[in-house]
Order: structure tokens, then C-alpha cells, then sequence
């Protein structure tokens, strides 16, 4: 909603007439990302684990074959901005598992149990993946059940910005003069985009809670692991 929002905004100023036209059009751009990102379209294909194989897409590997699991930071063309992932090696070949993806955490979970001596930390204790969770809105992360995350209320963030555009528009435009009239959007613009970031750093986003760590099972899972 908010991508889409930019860019008929942007698409509004160019109309205008906007000067500079930049601006407008770096609003149309950043909500065509917002609005790609939302849509999910860079998480990657699904996936599967078992005892014997892994699946992802239309391809399958070996289990056995699986030499390393771990977090890092992954894109899969140029144009697609970069995105938290469990890698898994298979030698010289790595496949991506994207954390936006739903189910990732019982994939984590059921490779741990069927793959022990790669020694992949639980995802309840891993500080990389807490640190993503409380950050979920940014990174587009499928939030786990139980996990508990203090995010900053909308409708606080929108009060905020519209009193900050009501301020720049009653006392900050006529402060500067008619020298700022060509600037007045940008001015009111910027101005709410400052009082929503101040508002963040004051009330950034958190883990309430987490579930305890799951008791690593003895014995290999028979059960499936989907992501």
C-alpha cells in the first residue's frame, strides 16, 4: 500500500511540473521497490528437506551431500537488493533459502535434527537471525510462532508525520520567505520524513519475546521439513 502510495504521489508531482524533476521521479522508484518487495517476488522457490534429500524448485541434492549451512546475506540477480538467507553448500555449488520464505524456521529446525555435525545453532539463540527478527518489517522477514516483536505503532508514525507537514506549512515556509515557495513540497516532505525517522530512533522496534530453545532429537526427524 505504501509503495503503491509513492508512486502515485511521485506520478502526481511529475505531472505538476516538480522542480527539480528528480525528485518525483526517485519517489516513483522507491515506491515501485517497496511495492516489488512487498510482493514477495525476491524471496526465492520453496523448499523441502528429508532424510535422504534436499529440494528446492525442481531440483533435489543429496542430504548427505550438504557440507555447509549458514547465514549470510544473499541476492539473486544484480537488480534485486541484497536479503538474509541460509546458505547451504554443496561443494562448489550454493543454494539460497530465503528467511522471507514461510516455514524457514521449521526447515532450520529439521535440518538441525537430521544434520547435527554441521552444527547449525538454533535460530532461538543465533544472534545474526534476532537481530533480523526485531528488524522484520525492514527485511521482509516471516516472523515465527511465538516470537513477539514491539514495532512502532502506524497510526503514531502517521499523527507524527502529518504535525511535522502542519509546522513546515504554518510556521517554516512563511519563516523562509517567498525564496522557499518553488521548494514548498519538498520542505513539507522533508520535514515529515525527519519527524518519522526521529520518531523510530526513539522508538525502534524490539523482541518481546522468544521461545525457548527445542532439545536437539537424538535420532535423526523422519519428519518433513517444508519452507
Amino acid at each position: 500500500m505504501l509503495g503503491l502510495a509513492l508512486v502515485g504521489l511521485g506520478l502526481r508531482f511529475l505531472a505538476l511540473g516538480m522542480s527539480p524533476r528528480l525528485v518525483p521521479a526517485v519517489i516513483v522508484l522507491g515506491g515501485a521497490w517497496l511495492a516489488y518487495e512487498a510482493l514477495g517476488f525476491g524471496t526465492g522457490p520453496d523448499c523441502e528437506v528429508t532424510p535422504h534429500r534436499i529440494c528446492r524448485g525442481g531440483g533435489c541434492r543429496k542430504l548427505e551431500g550438504l557440507t555447509a549451512a549458514r547465514l549470510d546475506w544473499h541476492r539473486s540477480a544484480v537488480w534485486t537488493p541484497w536479503r538474509p538467507a541460509l546458505l547451504l553448500e554443496f561443494g562448489r555449488e550454493t543454494w539460497a533459502l530465503d528467511l522471507g520464505l514461510e516455514g524457514w524456521y521449521d526447515f532450520w529446525d529439521c535440518l538441525r535434527g537430521l544434520r547435527p555435525d554441521l552444527e547449525l545453532p538454533d535460530w532461538r539463540r543465533h544472534p545474526g537471525v534476532l537481530r533480523l527478527l526485531a528488524q522484520r518489517r525492514r527485511y521482509g522477514l516471516r516472523l515465527p510462532p511465538g516470537v513477539v516483536v514491539h514495532e512502532p505503532s502506524v497510526a503514531a508514525i502517521g499523527v507524527t508525520a502529518g504535525l511535522a507537514a502542519m509546522f513546515a506549512e504554518l510556521f517554516l515556509l512563511p519563516a523562509l520567505g517567498p525564496a522557499a515557495a518553488p521548494w514548498g513540497l519538498l520542505i513539507i516532505g522533508g520535514a515529515a520524513g525527519l519527524a518519522v525517522w526521529l520518531y523510530a530512533r526513539l522508538d525502534p522496534p524490539k523482541l518481546d519475546y522468544v521461545p525457548p530453545p527445542k532439545r536437539r532429537p537424538r535420532s535423526p526427524n523422519p519428519e518433513r521439513g517444508l519452507m
